[in-house]
């Protein structure tokens, strides 16, 4: 919904960041160092364009974010597309954004969007923040279809394991770890002085935060998971 003073004056932004309905978030380059540290970083694709995004995995198969429990996010760091998940960039507003007013960022003892009439500080922030992670992303956008040309993508499942059987978890993608061992030396160094080749290390490495998914998976079902494993067919 475009967002306006007359619709949305008693909008309040929850203090404690939404996104409890997540599976995953959208992740610029610059913010990759950082996810690491948390989630899975892989790649998915766009059903309608057919475009690669750097998305940061936050569940396995239920719908929802596992990160966030009791209304709180337990993880060291929030990615920018979680924290404005309730905004998104709109030329049918005068303020140039739109709201989800369904969403969970909102709060009774929140920050008030407007003032006497005026954006407040907190919602001024917002339009650069979001212009902001927009040009990250188009940046990872950029290194994904330099991976892409070196045909360095390939499908990935994840394997979730229990005693009486097995699910998986498709969809997803990932760089081929033989694909980046076995390039040309004028590909690897392109590569490195794009900055590219030790994010391609990052990706690869935060695939084991799979298994924190799967125990914050167990910490809340009744259906636990006896191993989470990544599969590159």
């Amino acid at each position: 919904m475009p967002l306006s003073v007359q619709r949305h004056a008693g909008l309040r932004l929850s203090p404690r960041p939404g996104g409890g309905a997540m599976r995953y978030a959208l992740l610029g380059l610059s913010e990759l160092p950082l996810a690491v540290a948390d989630f899975p970083v892989c790649l998915a694709k766009d059903g309608q364009t057919g475009r690669f995004d750097l998305i940061a995995l936050l569940s396995l198969t239920e719908p929802r974010n596992l990160f966030r429990i009791e209304g709180h996010w337990q993880s060291t760091y929030l990615p920018e597309g979680a924290r404005l998940a309730p905004f998104r960039l709109s030329a049918h507003s005068d303020l140039g954004l739109a709201v989800d007013e369904a969403g969970d960022g909102w709060a009774t003892d929140g920050e008030p969007l407007f003032a006497e009439g005026r954006p407040s500080p907190a919602l001024a922030a917002v339009r650069p923040a979001l212009e902001a992670l927009v040009a990250d992303v188009d940046a990872a956008r950029a290194m994904i279809a330099r991976f892409a040309a070196l045909d360095l993508i390939r499908a990935m499942t994840v394997v979730l394991g229990r005693g009486d059987g097995e699910e998986a978890l498709e969809g997803l993608y990932t760089l081929d770890p033989e694909g980046l061992a076995t390039l040309a030396d004028a590909d690897v160094l392109d590569l490195y002085r794009c900055g590219f080749l030790s994010a391609a290390s990052l990706m690869s490495a935060s695939l084991a935060q799979v298994e924190r998914l799967r125990q914050l998976h167990n910490a809340t079902s009744s259906v636990p998971f006896d191993r989470a494993e990544v599969d590159l067919p």
